[in-house]
């Protein structure tokens, strides 16, 4: 009997497919001196997939399946040369025979076998779940061999050397989760490392003599071992770019979705987003044409309002000093400072000597957020020829980007690592990977001014702030953005380039649902609710906003009088009085908005 192949430079192959035929036409690999091919294949069979992860070697050649099966339904090993089978049921489990035997195994999960299959098709029946099988193809030859070495493997060896095939069942035992850890273990030192042909096989053995309860020492990997060059660091996603919830995501993505439907969930996903941002984009022009409104009405009444409340609150720290206060009386008068000092801030961006008043009582920062846009219009006022693009600050990271950008290139500062190749090695290859293909893709936004300075746009501000802060994320949605309209773009990429933006997708989708309003959308959120409710009319609004311009000309001379009586107020009592009323009458102005 002829055991070997005609061709020793061929690898060991055994094809998959739904049918007992060969498959054609299929990839002929052939060995080099870089030691095992690493190859992936997906087959799709209808509406169930099956991922194989193959380690090609001259010897023996390894193939983890990963199943996801719509229905029970039967796939077929197909050797191209005679074999040794050992297989591994990592989950679930399957129903084996020879194609044309009548004779059936099953395996279910953690069950090994050893068999020899020759030549012979072999017919898996898969269940209707997920499932995952491991298997070792050995040539016949390399079995005679280890049976020189091992005598515990001679009987078996003398059924290969004498038989057409054996009993499926010749060898079955089950093997514990340490074993099962050491496959991934192996698998990802043959990925990521040139792992030589004799470490490789020595590997392979030593996992299927473990299996078989047989002692034996694995070597640890050599201390000169030199990582695999991809020609994409999204090749794989073992990193630490990702966080622990993310990378368990990623895996998710890649388990359950073959590259079709990948593709597909894609666009799908973004077109959710699409959707999203279009509709935030129309609730903050909404607000800032409210915004707009309220302003012309209103005048100076709010300023006028926001600063009779934080005298009154003045006017409550002086005059407390005139009485002997006990311990709750003081905590009672300072909510109440506190609480005219909340009513003043939100009508008016309180400044830097009403903050430090402020803060002397809370003894902790002003918790009313200045918005973006409010910081950059003050940034644009102290510091000369800033000129930040107010239009775009939209309290988003990408508009904090933008703020961060324009002080550093104002201040002529930015970190050495954004130039320097020590600086790239520093950095995760992912972040550096996609950020140079980005700047490749964008530079149509970069000029050369007449003095030969090169000016930049906030594109590529936004851009660098994300390459210098290491955040993939922001990396990620702007390549999402600005690239992936072209089709042919998104089929280039890798499957696990293609599942990070999922999974950024995904990630931004629930942050927009979940996110809370900004101080400005809070602000204004009564009137853009009476413009909804009236069926989108703005005179409503401005009816609303009259309403209330004329409440607060109204409590500007009541609220003096109240300050003005508290300088000849007496009775600690009554101040006392005075101080609660603050308190409870305390409300938002627009409350009744909603009523």
């Amino acid at each position: 009997m002829n055991l070997e192949s005609a061709d020793q430079h061929s690898v060991l192959q055994v094809f998959l497919s739904d049918t007992p035929e060969v498959p054609k036409p299929h990839s002929n690999f052939h060995l080099s001196v870089q030691g095992p091919i690493v190859h992936f294949q997906e087959y799709i069979f209808g509406d169930s997939t099956v991922k194989c992860h193959y380690l090609y070697g001259k010897n023996i050649t390894v193939c983890l399946s990963a199943c996801i099966m719509e229905d029970e339904k039967e796939i077929y090993t197909i050797p191209a040369q005679p074999i040794v089978t050992f297989h591994i049921q990592v989950s679930e489990y399957c129903l084996t025979r020879f194609a044309n035997g009548q004779e059936q195994s099953r395996y279910t999960k953690g069950q090994c076998c050893l068999f020899w299959q020759n030549d012979h098709t072999l017919e898996y029946v898969l269940p209707q779940t997920e499932s995952d099988y491991f298997d070792l193809y050995i040539r016949p030859g390399h079995l005679l061999d280890m049976a020189d070495r091992y005598p515990v493997l001679r009987q078996f060896a003398m059924e290969v050397a004498t038989s057409s095939s054996s009993d499926m069942e010749f060898f079955v035992d089950r093997i514990d989760q340490q074993l099962l850890d050491s496959i991934d273990e192996m698998l990802l030192e043959v990925k990521n490392f040139q792992v030589s042909e004799q470490r490789f096989t020595h590997l392979c053995e030593c996992l299927l003599l473990q299996c078989m309860d047989i002692p034996v020492s694995v070597e640890p990997p050599p201390v000169c071992a030199v990582k695999r060059v991809f020609n994409s660091t999204f090749a794989h996603l073992e990193d630490d770019v990702f966080t622990k919830e993310q990378n368990s995501d990623l895996g998710i993505i890649a388990r359950y979705y073959n590259r079709n439907q990948l593709i597909e969930k894609f666009y799908e996903l973004k077109q959710e987003y699409l959707r999203l941002k279009q509709k935030r984009a129309e609730s903050k022009a909404l607000v800032k044409e409210v915004k707009v409104c309220f302003q012309q009405i209103m005048g100076d009444s709010a300023d006028r309002l926001a600063e009779t409340y934080f005298w009154i609150a003045q006017q409550l720290h002086e005059q407390k000093e005139r009485f002997s206060l006990t311990e709750y009386e003081k905590q009672t008068v300072a909510e109440a400072i506190t609480t005219v000092c909340n009513q003043s801030f939100e009508l008016c961006t309180p400044g830097t000597h009403q903050l430090e008043f402020y803060t002397s009582y809370t003894q902790r920062p002003y918790a009313g957020d200045v918005g973006q846009e409010e910081f950059g219009r003050i940034l644009n006022m102290v510091v000369p020829n800033l000129n930040i693009p107010l239009d775009k600050l939209d309290e988003s990271k990408e508009g904090g980007a933008i703020i961060d950008q324009y002080l550093q290139d104002h201040l002529g500062f930015t970190p050495l690592s954004h130039f320097t190749e020590k600086g790239e090695r520093d950095k995760p290859p992912k972040v550096v990977e996609l950020y140079h293909t980005l700047m490749q893709r964008m530079t149509d936004e970069l000029t050369i001014t007449d003095t030969g300075d090169i000016q930049k746009s906030d594109l590529i501000r936004i851009l660098d702030y994300a390459y210098q802060q290491n955040d993939i994320i922001m990396l990620l949605m702007f390549e999402i953005d600005h690239l992936t309209d072209q089709e042919d773009y998104v089929k280039s990429q890798k499957f696990n380039k293609i599942s990070a933006w999922l999974m950024v997708l995904d990630e931004t989708i629930e942050n927009w649902y979940d996110q809370t309003c900004s101080k400005e959308e809070e602000q204004y959120s009564d009137l853009t609710y009476i413009y909804m409710r009236s069926g989108n009319n703005m005179k409503a609004v401005k009816q609303k906003i009259r309403k209330t311009k004329e409440i607060y000309d109204k409590m500007v001379p009541a609220l003096l009088n109240v300050g003005y009586a508290m300088e000849s107020q007496t009775k600690k009592s009554m101040f006392m009085l005075l101080a609660e009323s603050l308190i409870i009458t305390a409300r938002n102005p627009f409350e009744e908005g909603r009523k």
